[in-house]
């Protein structure tokens, strides 16, 4: 990314409440495989409002939520008191070479400048830790299965045709090439249900960073477009997702 999305412009409350989340059972299996456990430090990157971190904490690791906005940080220091946020950058990581017992990013690396993070986060860890990338993507062909799905899918492809945050999320699509100091990474997927009010469709589009960083009245007009769809679909939806980790561990 050539510019920074920032996150301040996004309700941090609908961001919480309907981002879709990540599987408890992809969690679980790289905290096994990076060799995880009680104490050990774990930096969740681009934090947001806490999904990582909340999965994260319970398992008793000392769980560090690095994020820049303010508005999100201020969500993860009223809901998660066991978890340590602090104000940072992927690419100016604010803790000590060798630090750290593992990195997670969800649904961020996109937002990176992609070498400076990598630079920054094999700085951090500690030899043979491991780096995860989770991403919460919907199983498109399962929801479009729900009758008025498909219409709200067009009108926002129609508008994110163009979004340059779109078309780096794209990028990630595929597993990532191996990069220096850093081992293959290995991809697995686990499938989740994202369940949400079709009332609240419209919000949840909201705080999508392709769609917030749109000019208002291309936004509003979208948003208010995925309303009046949603009025069409049932009340409760149960939208088939998947989450999607890329592990690889230091050098």
């Amino acid at each position: 990314m050539t510019e920074r999305f920032s996150f301040e412009v996004v309700d941090a409350a609908d961001y919480d409440e309907l981002r879709p989340g990540y599987a408890w059972e992809a969690v679980q299996w790289v905290v096994e495989r990076g060799r995880l456990g009680p104490g050990s430090v774990v930096v969740d990157l681009a934090a947001g409002t806490g999904q990582l971190s909340r999965l994260l904490a319970p398992l008793e690791l000392d769980v560090v939520a690095v994020e820049p906005a303010p508005n999100m940080r201020a969500v993860i220091e009223e809901r998660l008191l066991s978890t340590r946020p602090i104000d940072g950058t992927a690419e100016d990581l604010p803790m000590a070479d060798r630090s750290v017992d593992g990195v997670v990013v969800g649904n961020a690396f996109h937002h990176f400048e992609r070498e400076a993070a990598y630079s920054e986060i094999r700085r951090v860890l500690r030899p043979a830790a491991p780096l995860a990338l989770f991403w919460a993507w919907p199983l498109e062909e399962e929801q479009l299965a729900t009758p008025g799905m498909r219409e709200i899918y067009d009108a926002v492809e129609e508008t994110q045709a163009a979004s340059g945050i779109g078309m780096a999320y794209r990028r990630w699509a595929e597993r990532p090439p191996r990069e220096e100091g850093l081992g293959p990474w290995e991809r697995r997927e686990f499938r989740l249900t994202h369940v949400l009010p079709a009332a609240r469709l419209a919000d949840l589009w909201g705080t999508s960073s392709d769609v917030a960083s749109l000019p208002p009245p291309q936004r509003d007009e979208l948003l208010g477009r995925i309303r009046r769809l949603s009025e069409d679909l049932p009340e409760m939806l149960r939208l088939p997702s998947r989450t999607v980790v890329d592990l690889c561990a230091k050098d």
